[in-house]
C-alpha cells in the first residue's frame, strides 16, 4: 500500500491552475488583438483635413488671410443697403482680424495696434443698432488701410522655412 503525503493533492490542484486560466489568457489576448488593430470606434474613409476632433463649419465669409479681411469689408461697407445679415458679416470680420493677423509672421508689436483698432471697432458696431452709419463705414474704411499697412509688415518667411518649388 503506498502512503500519500497529506499535501500531495493540494499540490495537484496548484499546478493544474495555470492550465484552466489558458482559455481565458488566450480569450483576452486575442480581445486586445483585435482591439488595438481595428482601433475603439468607427473608421471614416475620408482623411481628416483638421487636427481638431470637433470640426465645425467654416462661415463662407471668413477671409483666407489678413489681406482677404480688408477686401472683404470693403465689399461690404460699399453696399448701400447694408441688410442686418451684412451687418453681422462685418462684425465677424472685425472680430477675426486679430486672430487672422496673430496667424502669421507678424511681431507682437506690429500686432497689437491691429488688436486695439479691431477692439475699438467691435465695441463700436455692437453698440449701434440697426443699418451702418456714415460714421461706422469711415471707421472701417480706417482700419481696412490699417491692415492693408500691416500686411506690408508681415515679414517674409525665412527660405528655410519654404518648400522647394519646382
Amino acid at each position: 500500500m503506498m502512503i500519500k503525503h497529506p499535501d500531495s493533492e493540494r499540490r495537484q490542484k496548484v499546478r493544474s491552475l495555470p492550465f484552466l486560466a489558458l482559455p481565458k489568457l488566450l480569450m483576452s489576448s486575442v480581445t486586445l488583438i483585435s482591439l488595438v488593430l481595428t482601433g475603439c470606434g468607427p473608421q471614416d474613409s475620408a482623411p481628416k483635413t483638421s487636427l481638431f476632433e470637433d470640426d465645425h463649419a467654416v462661415a463662407k465669409h471668413r477671409p483666407d488671410d489678413l489681406a482677404d479681411v480688408a477686401v472683404k469689408l470693403r465689399e461690404r461697407i460699399g453696399r448701400e443697403d447694408a441688410s442686418e445679415q451684412t451687418k453681422h458679416e462685418i462684425e465677424d470680420l472685425v472680430s477675426w482680424t486679430a486672430e487672422i493677423a496673430a496667424d502669421t509672421n507678424l511681431s507682437e508689436f506690429d500686432w497689437l495696434p491691429l488688436y486695439h483698432a479691431s477692439e475699438s471697432l467691435a465695441k463700436n458696431l455692437r453698440s449701434v443698432e440697426g443699418t451702418l452709419t456714415d460714421k461706422n463705414r469711415k471707421q472701417i474704411e480706417s482700419h481696412c488701410e490699417l491692415v492693408d499697412q500691416t500686411v506690408g509688415q508681415i515679414p517674409e518667411p525665412h527660405s528655410s522655412l519654404v518648400k522647394d518649388q519646382p
